[in-house]
């Protein structure tokens, strides 16, 4: 069970002005030993310290590839810092400001259920299933997505990865009869209908009902077997309002997140990941109207970064993830000066045998490419 050491007072005292000019010199003072990661979805106080920005893909890249720094201090949830971990050298340190920002996603995928749920979808279908695991899991998980031939995958490449998962091992691939997608059902259904497939060739599995609940006829019309898990930050964005958005700022372009549900997404104009919804709106026209559906600081930034253009967030309400803010200045401040004076606070560590293999499926990951731009969606086709 992890534990976040309270903070001293002389931390939750401080200003935001006073904790960023403190980072900044403690910033200096480390150096290049010290490398700071910020995900997207991270506060604009915590982004403008942070050495390098961008979703999960590139965090990840970022991590493997940082070899001068000692120490990798991620802004970002715990499964995000336990990639850094099993990607970095033995010699470095990962740190999460912390330990409280975990991911409800993540923690909807047991280790011991999925690799029970391997072994019961290969035996009844009679068919390889290959895990494609997105990067939102434990170690654990990604180690049992290695052992079963799978690897990880993040929504700027996810449809890559199911290609690959699907193609004959004599053409490169892993040769899967089916594709079971952990933990996040939305991102499989919408890849699998982006690459061709029907709602018709997905079928739910839920760990907590004996056999998934799934029938025979389910697993056999199936190719993609979808594990029961959401982010509850894309849950927010509704069929509605697309509509809504659409009477109110007619001409606007709607592009989503592929967490969101499937019934979003099809209403949407396009959907990608954050990188593919951040070239989206920067490769748009200047006077172009766009509606985003994805977490509310990311939103946010693109509308300020873009003032010739109009840019708001898809929903009525914003739509922030609670566990990215429990990352602050005043978390990494304490974790700066503390590194400073000798001591590594936070820092997540994965035990030796499940890091090697989740470090496969991890790989598997960075070698599959990303797709470059936003995916069309039916809608936008044909309207």
């Amino acid at each position: 069970m992890l534990q976040q050491s309270p903070l001293h007072e002389r931390y939750l005292s401080l200003g935001p002005a006073e904790l960023a000019d403190r980072v900044a010199r403690r910033k200096e003072e480390l150096g290049q030993a010290l490398c700071i990661l910020g995900h997207h979805y991270q506060s604009d106080e915590i982004v403008a310290v942070s050495d390098h920005v961008g979703d999960s893909l590139k965090l990840s890249q970022l991590a493997a590839s940082s070899k001068q720094a000692r120490f990798i201090v991620f802004c970002g949830v715990h499964f995000m810092a336990e990639s850094a971990a099993v990607l970095s050298g033995d010699d470095q340190a990962v740190c999460l400001p912390n330990l409280f920002a975990g991911c409800s996603m993540a923690d909807m995928a047991d280790a011991t259920d999925v690799q029970a749920a391997i072994e019961e979808l290969c035996s009844r279908s009679g068919q390889s299933v290959v895990p494609v695991t997105y990067v939102n899991s434990t170690a654990a998980v990604k180690a049992v997505t290695a052992r079963a031939g799978g690897a990880c995958c993040t929504s700027s490449n996810v449809r890559n990865v199911f290609e690959w998962a699907l193609r004959a091992v004599t053409q490169g691939g892993a040769g899967a009869g089916k594709v079971l997608a952990i933990p996040d059902q939305h991102l499989g259904r919408n890849t699998a209908v982006a690459m061709g497939y029907s709602t018709q060739d997905c079928a739910v599995y839920d760990p907590l009902q004996p056999g998934g609940g799934l029938s025979d006829d389910d697993l056999r019309r199936a190719a993609f077997l979808l594990w029961k898990g959401h982010c509850y930050v894309h849950q927010v964005f509704r069929p509605e309002h697309v509509g809504n958005v659409r009477r109110r700022h007619p001409g606007i372009s709607v592009i989503v997140h592929p967490e969101c549900p499937h019934e979003v997404v099809q209403l949407a104009d396009a959907s990608g990941s954050t990188e593919q919804i951040i070239r989206a709106v920067s490769d748009g026209p200047s006077g172009g109207k766009w509606a985003v559906g994805t977490e509310s600081n990311l939103v946010n930034r693109l509308a300020r970064r873009f003032g010739d253009r109009f840019v708001r967030i898809l929903s009525e309400v914003p739509s922030f993830c609670a566990m990215m803010a429990r990352v602050d200045l005043a978390h990494l401040l304490w974790v700066l000066d503390s590194l400073a004076e000798g001591k590594v606070v936070n820092r997540i560590t994965v035990a030796p045998d499940i890091a090697a293999d989740a470090r496969k499926a991890l790989d598997r990951m960075l070698a599959i490419g990303p797709v470059a731009q936003a995916t069309p969606t039916k809608a936008a086709r044909t309207r």
